[in-house]
């Protein structure tokens, strides 16, 4: 009986790993709005959104316009390189950061991230220094567990890297 468990135990982790794996290009949560914008920009021909990270998107006001900005995980479709996707919503332009696209130390494949957050305006600009004065809104916090972790920040012409730790 004891062997049968463990042999359970061991095919319920199977299975879950697996499960797991499946998750590119699931666009299942995406709001329509969003896969509408690829879809009129072309960007869908080139990017498939990813949920290689939990939660897939976050909303903030990354360019400090007052009104909710979307970023969402994509994976570049000819090298696999995982990134992100900002998508202002008043001007509907679309940035990607990496999947393909250098982003300071973070440089063109973020497959190596593992915690993603918004960190609101005021608290990023405490983080930032001198720099705060180039940053619009919002922040994104990306981080490899234990390891190094990064604020991304819109100045108005870009989105910029600034390493927090290694």
């Amino acid at each position: 009986m004891d062997l049968i468990l463990w042999i359970l135990l061991i095919c319920g982790s199977c299975s879950i790993a697996v499960t797991s794996q499946q998750t590119a290009g699931d666009s299942s949560n995406v709001p329509a709005s969003i896969t509408q914008l690829f879809k009129t920009t072309g960007f869908d021909k080139r990017y498939e959104f990813s949920s290689t990270v939990k939660p897939s998107q976050l909303k903030g006001d990354f360019d400090g316009d007052g009104k909710a900005d979307v970023a969402i995980l994509v994976k570049q479709r000819t090298s696999g390189k995982i990134g992100i996707a900002v998508c202002h919503s008043s001007t509907n332009k679309i940035f990607i950061i990496g999947a393909g696209t250098m982003i300071g130390n973070g440089g063109d494949n973020l497959d190596w991230m593992d915690i993603w957050k918004i960190v609101p305006k005021a608290t990023a600009a405490k983080s930032l220094g001198r720099a705060a004065a180039a940053l619009k809104g919002d922040a994104l916090h990306v981080e490899k567990s234990e390891s190094a972790s990064a604020l991304i920040y819109w100045n108005g012409v870009k989105y910029l890297w600034r390493q927090q730790g290694d």
